[in-house]
Order: C-alpha cells, then structure tokens, then sequence
C-alpha cells in the first residue's frame, strides 16, 4: 500500500527589533552562502567586526555620514525556499502536477542595524537619514518579475524516492557600517547591507530513500 506525505513549506518574515536588525526579505531565505572565506551577513558582525570598520571612519564630521565599508558586491548563491517534500513510500509511483505562478519582488533590499533607521514610506526600502547619498555605490530600486509565467508541470515519483521542489538563485551583498553627526555629536551608529537580486529558479531533485 503506497504512502504519500506531501509537505507545503511557507516562510514567515523574520521579525527584528528596530534597534537591533531591520531586514530585508532576503534574510528569510532557508540558505545564502557565499564562495570566499571570511565574508559573512550583516545579521552576523560581532564586537570585533564592528570596532574594526569603526576605526576606519576617521574623524568626527560638523554634518553627515561616515561610513566604511566591509564587501562591495560580493556574489552569494541561496536557497530561497522548499515549496513541495513528496514521499513516496508505497510500491507504485505517484503522480503530481505543479503549476508555477508569476511572482514579482525588489531587486535590491536592504538591512540595518543599531540606530540606523529603514524609511518604510514607499513602495521600495530605503535607509533614512541619507545613508544612501553618502555610499559610492549605484543602487538598483526598481522591481523584477522572476518568473515570467505560470509553468505546469507532470512528475512521476517512483516508489521509495524522495522528490524536493526549491527555488535557488543568485545574488550579490555589499555591507558595511556608518555613523550620523550633527555638529559634531554621534546621533546615529550601526551597520548597512544591501542585497541584489541577480536570478532565481526552480529546482527539481529525485533522492532514493532507505526501505
């Protein structure tokens, strides 16, 4: 007699103290992994990371922003999430159709933490205060269809096999930290991350289970 146990994951954002870690959709993801070594998130940064991007902010200024920054651009690879675990435990194969809709997202997000602020006002995220104005960087706001239309699709899974529908992609990070003066006194301190949004797509995976 065949068993089917069909799982449907949906990820939940993450929910951080504004003074803590204001984050971006792409923290929710199940995975990001970068391909160097010593590269690391945002959400990740410990004492020793922040004295030492600190220290490279010089001098206090009458008016502004100083900000340092730790990887510009770097490229990441991430599993954003499992949509369907199909097992089949019996001695016939099940048959499944999935149908895949369009869906729409930013392609750049952004992370924050401390006292450095997200401006929620519009339809894309910014950091508030002028953070951006003052980051030598061109920054991508506008949004991207990944997934152009539905797509259905017919599988077969054979008896004792595991079948793992994911969406995997691409991206890049730059992050860093910055500190606000007015007339010479600290009003804001934290550190900044921005996501890019490069490609995404789905993957299909057959495993065998043990009898």
């Amino acid at each position: 007699m065949k068993k089917l146990i069909l799982c449907l994951f949906v990820l939940t954002a993450l929910l951080f103290d504004a003074s803590t870690l204001g984050a971006g959709e792409y923290l929710t993801y199940e995975e990001i992994t970068f391909h160097g070594r010593n590269q690391k998130l945002l959400r990740d940064f410990n004492e020793f990371d922040y004295n030492r991007l600190y220290s490279q902010l010089g001098r206090r200024r009458f008016f502004g922003w100083r900000t340092a920054t730790n990887m510009s651009n770097v490229p990441v690879s991430f599993k954003k999430e499992t949509l369907y675990v199909i097992v089949n435990e019996g001695e016939t194969p099940i048959r499944q159709n999935f149908t895949f809709r369009q869906s729409e997202q930013t392609s750049r997000q952004i992370s924050s933490s401390g006292s450095i602020g997200l401006d929620l006002s519009g339809d894309i995220r910014a950091f508030e205060a002028g953070l951006e104005s003052s980051l030598n960087f061109s920054f991508e706001t506008k949004r991207s269809t990944m997934i152009e239309e539905a797509v259905d699709i017919h599988i077969q899974v054979d008896p004792w096999t595991r079948l793992e529908v994911e969406i995997y992609g691409e991206g890049m990070i730059t992050n860093g930290v910055g500190r606000r003066y007015k007339f010479f006194r600290n009003t804001k301190s934290g550190g900044w991350e921005i996501f890019t949004l490069q490609s995404e797509h789905y993957s299909i995976v057959k495993s065998e289970i043990e009898r």
